[in-house]
């Protein structure tokens, strides 16, 4: 049912004690009760009622009955709706970026013009604007910051707010980014800075590829790749019940007792050795029919010594162990032989990991040559599994308070086994002679697709991030290639032969009207943000021209950055909007776990265990922020701007009411919303060239003041900008696929909690809100996006990130662990 406004005038009924209103649609001078506690809006509510006689108001109208009466001319309230308990929207989005191969005009790819004079068609001037923040707004600084423990990424770190001479501080220049990232949006300008997205991704390979997958040594001249594929030639693991080509060397708890060599040290990767190795047969478990069934067949390590030094004699056959329905079973078979190899070692990096491998031949094998494309992939790929981790997430563990190392197998959750050395150590960025790694083997077994680290390991996509997105979206690299945000702002050539001085310059940001909250030197525990990762292709890639369409559901991994494929377009965060009264108060309190009225939580802040915050290196703490209702003020000076390029700037600075630009730190979590208005109490001034020319030559005090208008100039500006667009797409402006992308964004999205992706437990009603996991796994909705793959295909969800303009994901459930025995 549509709602509107009505207008009126309050009457105080003395003798009855009564509030009534008289609504200038009503006729006869009739008079309605109002019921103080529930129609007045927070305006008036809580003022002596006898206060309010005669006052004129606005009120809010829907089906014959009224709610918020307000001043007249003040904003409607906005009243918070409740949010859907089974389904989020995601913090970030992405807004179109289509090819630029016809822009509409005025908004090409040129030269600019000189600086050496005043233009006598273009604009130059100031307008003056004010800053309004919406939802806190936080200003930190690095300089001050406390660090628990190293100041190098390993610690909790916690921020004051940034001041200058005793008052906070916001940079011209952060104010002058979120102005150009808005900017590049809505001119559908060229990236401004697009720089490591060279090289290719990688996701994990499925399991089913180990069936390809041949140990290999690099040859020790380092021009050849030697194949150590046991007695099984390469392809034969795809075969039915095969023997596998590696031997197993025990070494870990939870399978037979560790091998060492005769002096009792463990075997070193890379180390040469003899060994006796017996034939084990792998029995699976078959749930459908409830027995065991054989699999594959594998050479287990049974003595060992180094090359060169005497072996042990040979073992006594092996003792067969238990058989236990529900698990696998390993049975031996009494064969045994001796061979020489090479121990590969990778550390215990899986939960239930209790083998290395033994590579070896019985027999020589092809040895192809290592080729240069091989080798880039190579490194591609370490650089890939390096990117994917922080440094802290591997060298910043702890273990009873000490640090623990790398390979140090601390416990079964992501993150807590040992980490694989590719990982870590710089040798492996090399394919060195006599490198141990995985051969990729083609189908037929006769060629090498790819050299790898581990056994299941990642695979690179065809493309790059690069690679896929338009040429003519790509930073410029030259002047004649400047697009409108790159001469309005400025210009560093990507190779570093060439810059253009930008036309505006924003002021120095007067900040008295900003006031800010303390919470004291412990602070407020920010929730864990999340890093970018576009290496998951579902929230980063699309179809079409512009990407704008996601990516089919249940895309299997191998078809990621593949052709047809498009870089979803520029990241914007999504506006919070409809935040209740309270959403913000009392930041120091842990409420994460309780709904407020609308569903929602208190998702900026992490959630306390029973030991108190959590304060560690996933997270930041920060000492105040700046209110909600805070203002700024700056001046915007521009020089030579076309009307279309001065259009899209005065576009930005009057957005439509509750529309926000995002500013400042954690704006995933709901900070920075920020309103940008040119302000009507101070002078605008902008004229043309040959105005300003007309004014210096003049010797008449009000040559001073603008020839015309400065709204109109203002106004016809903008018109010129959305003119420009209609032409171009023979649509009204805001319903351009950037503007409208914008403009939703900025506006925020209505009947859904914006953060990050979780699931919901399986044993738990899908009309009861979720709240944050204390332990911050969101991963596990990812896990669960991709459960149940066949070849690296999911046969369940495989839900790619909607577009901005039905942005919403369903919380997929997720069996929690619970320890044995609950």
């Amino acid at each position: 049912m549509a709602e509107e406004t009505r207008t009126g005038v309050l009457h105080w009924h003395e003798q009855e004690q009564e509030l009534k209103v008289a609504l200038n649609a009503d006729r006869n001078g009739r008079q309605r009760k109002l019921k103080p506690a529930h129609d007045l809006g927070p305006a008036l509510s809580g003022r002596p009622l006898s206060e309010l006689h005669g006052l004129p108001v606005e009120v809010t109208w829907t089906g014959g009955k009224m709610r918020d009466v307000r001043p007249a001319g003040s904003a409607a309230t906005v009243r918070p709706r409740r949010v859907s308990a089974d389904e989020f929207v995601n913090p970030y989005t992405f807004l179109p970026a289509a090819p630029r191969d016809a822009p509409p005009r005025g908004l090409g790819d040129g030269p600019p013009l000189p600086h050496d004079r005043l233009h006598d068609d273009r604009i130059t001037g100031q307008l003056p604007v004010r800053l309004t923040v919406v939802t806190p707004l936080l200003l930190l600084d690095p300089s001050r910051a406390e660090h628990d423990g190293p100041a190098d990424d390993n610690g909790h770190t916690t921020y004051p707010v940034l001041h200058r001479n005793g008052r906070p501080y916001l940079p011209a220049t952060a104010v002058k980014g979120m102005l150009r990232a808005a900017y590049e949006a809505v001119t559908n300008s060229r990236m401004g800075v697009f720089t490591g997205h060279d090289d290719r991704l990688a996701t994990r390979m499925p399991a089913t590829e180990s069936q390809h997958m041949v140990p290999a040594r690099i040859s020790d001249d380092g021009l050849h790749i030697v194949l150590l594929s046991g007695d099984t030639p390469p392809g034969g693991q795809t075969k039915p019940r095969p023997l596998l080509h590696a031997a197993w060397l025990p070494r870990y708890p939870g399978g037979v007792r560790a091998i060492s060599h005769p002096d009792g040290h463990s075997p070193r990767h890379g180390e040469e050795a003899d060994a006796w190795v017996e034939r084990i047969r792998h029995h699976r478990w078959n749930k459908n029919t409830q027995q065991h069934e054989h699999g594959f067949d594998f050479w287990r390590v049974r003595a060992l010594a180094p090359a060169g030094q005497p072996l042990p004699d040979p073992p006594a056959d092996a003792a067969e162990r238990p058989r236990h329905n529900g698990r696998s079973w390993h049975e031996p078979t009494g064969e045994r032989k001796q061979v020489q190899g090479w121990i590969c070692v990778t550390n215990r990096n899986i939960n239930r990991k209790h083998d290395e491998r033994l590579f070896f031949a019985s027999s020589p094998g092809p040895q192809p040559y290592l080729t240069e494309p091989l080798i880039q992939q190579w490194q591609e790929t370490i650089r890939d599994y390096r990117a994917a981790h922080r440094h802290q997430d591997i060298h910043g563990r702890t273990q009873d308070g000490e640090t623990a190392s790398p390979d140090a197998y601390l416990g079964a959750e992501p993150g807590r086994t040992a980490w694989s050395p590719h990982q870590y150590q710089d040798e492996w960025l090399t394919l060195a002679p006599g490198s141990l790694c995985y051969a990729r083997m083609s189908t037929d077994g006769r060629t090498v697709q790819g050299l790898y680290p581990v056994m299941i390991s990642r695979r690179l996509f065809t493309h790059s991030p690069a690679g896929l997105l338009h040429p003519t979206l790509r930073p410029a690299t030259s002047r004649d290639e400047l697009s409108p945000a790159d001469r309005v702002f400025g210009w560093v050539s990507p190779a570093g032969n060439g810059a253009e001085r930008g036309r505006l310059r924003i002021g120095p940001v007067d900040t008295t009207g900003l006031t800010e909250t303390s919470f004291g030197a412990e602070g407020v525990p920010l929730a864990v943000l999340g890093r970018p990762n576009p290496q998951q292709a579902r929230f980063y890639l699309g179809t079409g021209s512009d990407g704008t369409a996601p990516l089919p559901d249940r895309l299997g991994t191998s078809q990621w950055y593949s052709n047809g494929q498009q870089l979803r377009g520029r990241k914007a965060y999504w506006h919070h909007r409809d935040l209740p009264d309270g959403h913000w108060d009392e930041p120091v309190v842990d409420r994460t776990q309780q709904p407020d009225r609308t569903g929602r939580f208190q998702e900026y802040r992490r959630p306390d265990t029973a030991a108190g915050p959590q304060r560690d290196s996933q997270n930041r703490s920060v000492r105040g922020w700046i209110d909600p209702g805070s203002t700024a003020a700056f001046t915007i000076t521009v020089t030579d701007l076309t009307a279309i390029e001065l259009g899209a700037l005065v576009w930005l600075l009057a957005l439509p009411e509750h529309h926000c630009h995002r500013l400042g730190f954690a704006k995933p979590l709901g900070f920075g919303s920020v309103r940008l208005d040119i302000d009507p109490d101070r002078t605008t001034d902008l004229r043309t060239g040959q105005q300003w020319r007309t004014a210096y030559r003049s010797l008449d005090p009000d040559a001073d003041h603008p020839t015309d208008d400065p709204a109109t100039v203002l106004d016809q500006a903008r018109q010129a900008f959305e003119t420009a667009l209609t032409t171009a797409y023979g649509r009204p402006a805001p319903e351009t696929p950037h503007l409208a992308a914008f403009l939703a964004v900025s506006s925020g999205p209505s009947g859904a909690a914006v953060h990050y992706p979780r699931t919901r437990d399986t044993d738990t009603d899908p009309s009861t809100p979720v709240p944050p996991d204390p332990d911050g796994n969101n991963y596990t909705w990812f896990t669960a996006n991709e459960k149940n793959t066949k070849r690296g295909i999911p046969v369940g969800h495989g839900l790619s990130l909607p577009a901005w303009d039905n942005p919403s994901l369903p919380l997929h459930t997720h069996k929690e662990r619970r320890p044995p025995g609950t």
